[in-house]
This record gives structure tokens, sequence and C-alpha cells, in this order.
């Protein structure tokens, strides 16, 4: 319905594509949330929420980080902006919100790590069995895709211009090439935790 409202076509094949798509990723997002010392219980209302702590919510987190760079893309064709300079010609300074920074701290930079932590962790005494972590991957995810909610908002940052924005100046088009490639890095480090 939300497609056709918006007048694109989507085919029933697409669409069933999608809903298994989904329905999979929920699933073992479900399983792999879990501790492997706790019993699962499976709530479908949980498991299938786009608002929190599901793999719908970060997918959809993950899809709007593509259609960040698309809308970029689109620009650039049109030419209303220059295309991604090399990343060493990067003004940082310009990402000048708090949570950007936040973002990339916490989950960014911290991400190497959690992988290791999770999938190696401290060999305990015998018996004791070692706990691997899958869980604490999926525990990120939700805590990064709650972040990039926050980023996108109605009070987040704005990435690109306006859709009726003339000029753009080019400190604002400096600060968009760092903050497109903060959305590339945010989208890779979904995708690699996914």
């Amino acid at each position: 319905a939300k497609y056709t409202q918006r007048g694109d076509k989507v085919s029933k094949e697409f669409f069933d594509e999608v809903t298994h798509e989904v329905s999979t990723a929920s699933m073992k997002y479900a399983l792999l949330s879990m501790s492997c010392q706790t019993q699962i219980s499976f709530d479908i209302a949980k498991v299938t929420d786009f608002e929190d702590a599901s793999a719908p919510f970060i997918l959809y987190n993950s899809t709007r980080l593509t259609s960040v760079n698309n809308k970029f893309e689109a620009l650039v064709s049109s030419g209303r902006v220059s295309a991604l300079p090399d990343i060493s010609e990067i003004d940082w300074s310009l990402c000048d919100n708090d949570l950007e920074w936040q973002l990339l701290v916490e989950f960014i930079l911290a991400f190497p790590m959690l992988i290791k932590a999770a999938a190696c962790p401290d060999m305990p005494k015998p018996p004791t069995t070692p706990e691997f972590g899958c869980h604490k991957i999926c525990d990120f995810l939700n805590l990064f895709a709650r972040g990039l909610s926050s980023f996108y908002g109605p009070r987040g940052v704005r990435i690109l211009p306006k859709k009726d924005q003339v000029d753009i100046p080019q400190e604002q088009e400096k600060a968009m090439h760092a903050r497109v490639y903060l959305c590339k890095a945010f989208k890779q480090v979904i995708d690699n935790g996914l």
C-alpha cells in the first residue's frame, strides 16, 4: 500500500522476495540475539517490530543509509554537487555535531574489538565452557540503529541539501562529503555485523 501511495510499482515476485528476506532475517536475529545460555522464547510481535531490537529495525536503518548514498549520487549525476574527493582530502572538522562523533567512536571504532570479543572469548578454567557472544553483536547493532535513528531524526544532522535549495555553498558541500563518507562507514559496519 505504501508503495502504491508513492506511485511505485512493486511486482508480486519482488514483494514476496523482500518479505522472505525480512522474515528470514527476523528469525536469525531472534535466535542469535539470545545468549547461548538463555532459554529462547519466541514473540512474533517483537521479532517483526520495525521500531526497536529486531532485524527489520536494523535493516530499515541500513536501507536509509543506502538511500542517502543513492540521493548523493543522483546529486552528483545532475551536476548539483561534485563527486566525493579522496578520503584523505576530507575536512573532518566540518562534522560538527556531537552525535556524529559519538557514533564514530562508540560504533565504528569499537566494532573490530566487539567482533574479537564475541568470536574469541577468554577461555575459562574447565569444566566451564567459553561463552561466545553472537548476542553481543545483535545488541550492538540494535544500539547502533537507535543512534542512527537519532542521527537522521527531525532534530538530527542534515546530510544532503534540501530539495528546494538552489545554491550549495562550498563549505556545505565539503561537510556533505564528510557526512556521506560517515554514512558509508555506518553502512559498512551494519553490513559486516549482519
